[in-house]
């Protein structure tokens, strides 16, 4: 089947969410139906420049875009327009969008003719970067300050004013004997709120919402008279402190509620995700700043409660006297830089760790400091023992006799090299937007039908920007088994995108009606030589029936599937193997059988998560089997995922990978039994088979035989004498430690024996004996018989 360039050129504009246009120089235009969507229009609507630039741009920016389309309508000029502009929409806000576009010209000299582009909402963006800074702004404003109150006040009136907020208070939490206590120094406030500082008990508030603080969750509330989590008295009291809605995050350090943020609106107001996110990242900031603050109260307090703390502390730290010696470096002084501070200068000390770019500026900074008696901070990097830089925030603070003299100069440096690393994060953020296209053509989750459980993780390269041809799926056959497959399309960029979506969706339309995965890949090879960049793509199938565990699988050129069974042995499926897809034509593509017993675990992956760069791939099968067989016991949720960081998956790498696993879960056995003798020999047989595949013991199975046999055989004989024969349940089930616990039901009547000496209560007696367990429950709806027997319990 082929796919035209306009029809992936469609794909990729919607997948990306980009809007097309053309604006002609007499000021019509031909926006197709995002673009519209974009300016708030209708899809039916019109856009112009003229209508854009009277009421739909921003005020502020429609003159710097009407001069940048002028500008790409000079003949002279680069005959380009990249804006980025404010655009009105129907909630009365504006949101960004990207304007990027072409102009053409004709005649000679040239005349304007077109504009030719597209245009694409980058709002996230742009509020991510309005993000960044607001968290920038309380770091940088936290870091200057020095008392704990202070940092919480500015805190507070920092986010109130950024979210627009009523009322945002820090609340430190003080546990005593007989309540715990919530303690606001100062908040912040609109004028026409009033302040709530002081001390409250806990107890006072609502039992429900604040349980949730304790536990470390974070709470929003849209409106306090109509959210049900609100009791009454709550809803009546919230009113007197000008509360409507409420938002709170929670501290919870070692186990225990120290504080909270909270923010309170006087109107009903729904909370984004984004703003609790901001909430929690400010309220951990801020207690981060507070704990720096009041350590380092404390450590101008005493020498010697310093040198208890800085040693276990993580930052590095350090003491020099008024004649430049070096008084204490903390032991992560010496184990970070490397630098031996004895015998040693301490402004010597802080140049010789510097990194050789910075040490000249840093010698001048800190003789300035010396000379006026000020502290110093900076960041700056330092060298480290391992090897290489690390970014440190350095803070130096004289100690003064009270007559202007410095006596000491207390130094510490707290590492800041993930925050420095910021680019790294904004090239994540652009390699996400590459990713999106991927995992829209992706299934959102997988199927896991009973007697199964099945995980899949996709993890794509790290190093380069373009999408990956990758693919995984799970899906339910009429019949009841389950297909599974991965798959791999040679290259990157959008073809390799194209086509990986096109075949896992058309391997999905072809699966139920194959007789068994060799004929699908032979169908799907034909399919495949028609679609544009499938050529050598490799795939792995396999169908997998719960009730048997019977599996049959087939390959195209696709690295080995691997089998961890529930013993922790490994194997390789290396049956139903042929060449890849879309090169030479295979119309009898072989397939294979293996059997999964309860607890294996079949694991399907790409090459991206085996091969290295100048390694043989036997190496990476190595790797893989060993790192399976270490993590076999885990849930497959977590030994997928695990799976993936243990071959290397945090690493950089320039491949997509994919891992799809299924775990064969046990299922308990059930039959329906007619109210006839016969059914008992059927039941036996099949119990017998259910017992082999899960290995019980012989005597274990004699034992089950004997007391599920009389259990049945009572149910049937006496539960429905004068009534209409109905049926008879028998359940078992096998627990991990191989204790087996049935159940037989009837919905008949109970019968006590008639005479204490006759035979009728035997077969209880029996059961009693056999089992670790007999119970017995008896209604008007029927009876019910539940027995355990442990492997090493009585014997038959």
């Amino acid at each position: 089947m082929e796919t035209s360039k306009e029809e992936r050129l469609q794909l990729a504009l919607d997948a990306a969410r980009l809007g097309t246009f053309v604006w002609y120089a007499e000021d019509r235009g031909e926006p197709d139906e995002r673009m519209l969507e974009l300016f708030n229009l209708p899809k039916d609507g019109t856009l112009s420049l003229s209508a854009a630039l009277a009421s739909m741009i921003h005020p502020d920016d429609r003159g710097r875009y009407a001069d940048a389309v002028a500008a790409a309508f000079d003949p002279g000029g680069a005959r380009e327009l990249r804006e980025d502009i404010r655009v009105m929409q129907s909630h009365g806000g504006y949101h960004w969008v990207a304007v990027t576009a072409r102009a053409f010209f004709t005649g000679d000299p040239p005349v304007p003719y077109r504009l030719v582009g597209v245009a694409a909402d980058v709002t996230e963006r742009y509020e991510a970067e309005a993000r960044r800074d607001f968290l920038f702004t309380v770091s940088e404003t936290l870091r200057a300050l020095t008392d704990p109150a202070e940092i919480k006040t500015r805190s507070a009136d920092l986010l109130g004013r950024h979210l627009s907020v009523s009322r945002a208070l820090y609340l430190d939490v003080t546990h005593e004997p007989d309540s715990d206590y919530y303690v606001v120094e100062r908040d912040f406030h609109d004028p026409g709120v009033a302040s709530i500082a002081g001390r409250y008990r806990a107890d006072d508030f609502g039992a429900g919402l604040f349980a949730e603080w304790r536990a470390g969750r974070a709470i929003t509330v849209t409106d306090v008279r109509t959210d049900a989590r609100v009791s009454e008295a709550e809803r009546l009291a919230y009113p007197a402190t000008d509360v409507r809605a409420f938002a709170a995050v929670p501290l919870v350090k070692e186990g225990s509620h120290v504080a909270t943020l909270m923010l309170h609106q006087s109107t009903p107001r729904t909370w984004q995700p984004g703003e609790l996110a901001l909430v929690e990242e400010v309220a951990e900031r801020t207690w981060a700043a507070v704990e720096r603050a009041q350590a380092e109260k404390e450590l101008r307090q005493s020498e010697l409660r310093f040198r208890e703390v800085v040693e276990v502390a993580p930052q590095l730290v350090w003491v020099g006297r008024c004649d430049g010696s070096v008084e204490f470096a903390n032991e992560n002084w010496t184990t970070s830089t490397g630098v031996d501070p004895d015998g040693m200068d301490h402004w010597a000390m802080l140049t010789a760790a510097a990194h050789p770019d910075e040490a000249a500026g840093l010698r001048a900074d800190l003789a300035q400091a010396e000379a006026r008696c000020a502290a110093f901070e900076g960041e700056l990097r330092l060298r480290q023992r391992s090897g290489g830089f690390r970014w440190f925030l350095m803070r130096i603070v004289p100690l003064s006799d009270g007559a202007g003299s410095v006596l000491k100069w207390f130094g510490v440096a707290t590492d800041i090299d993930d925050r420095r690393r910021a680019d790294e994060v904004l090239r994540e953020e652009e390699h996400q937007v590459a990713l999106r296209l991927q995992r829209a053509l992706l299934p959102r989750a997988v199927e896991s039908p009973a007697g199964t459980a099945v995980c899949a993780r996709y993890e794509a390269g790290t190093v380069a920007l373009e999408v990956g041809g990758d693919w995984y799926d799970a899906f339910a056959l009429p019949d009841g088994q389950l297909a599974i497959t991965v798959g791999d399309v040679v290259g990157h960029g959008l073809d390799a995108a194209i086509a990986m979506g096109t075949l896992r969706v058309a391997m999905a339309a072809l699966a139920p009606h194959s007789a068994g995965p060799g004929e699908l890949l032979s169908q799907f090879d034909r399919f495949a030589r028609e679609v544009d960049g499938a050529h050598f793509a490799t795939a792995c199938y396999a169908q997998y029936d719960p009730a048997s565990g019977r599996l049959r699988y087939a390959s195209a050129g696709h690295p080995p599937m691997l089998v961890i069974d529930a013993d922790g042995s490994a194997r390789w499926l290396d049956g139903g193997r042929s060449g890849p897809l879309a090169g030479k034509v295979d119309d009898q593509r072989p397939d294979a059988t293996d059997l999964l017993e309860p607890g294996a675990t079949l694991v399907l992956y790409s090459d991206g998560l085996i091969e290295r760069r100048r390694e043989p791939i036997t190496v990476g099968l190595e790797r893989l089997a060993r790192a399976a067989v270490e993590l076999h016991h885990l849930p497959v949720e977590q030994f997928c995922g695990q799976l993936i960081s243990a071959l290397g998956g945090e690493r950089q790498h320039t491949d997509d990978i994919v891992v799809l696993c299924l775990r064969a879960v046990a299922q308990p056995y059930r039959r329906e039994l007619r109210a006839d003798a016969t059914e008992l020999s059927g039941m036996r047989r099949s119990l017998t088979a259910w017992c082999a595949v899960r290995h019980v013991a012989d005597t274990t199975v004699a034992r089950l035989m004997l007391a599920v046999g009389e259990a049945a055989a009572n149910a049937i004989e006496h539960a429905y004498l004068g009534q209409a024969p109905r049926s008879v349940s028998v359940t078992v089930s096998q627990e991990p430690d191989g204790t087996l616990v049935a159940t037989i039901a009837d919905t008949g009547s109970w019968r006590s024996p008639a005479h204490p000496g006759s035979d009728r209560g035997r077969g209880i007696l029996i059961m009693r004996r056999v089992s670790d367990t007999f119970e017995r429950h008896t209604t008007a709806g029927g009876t019910t018989i539940r027995l355990r027997l442990s492997p090493n319990g009585p014997a038959a």
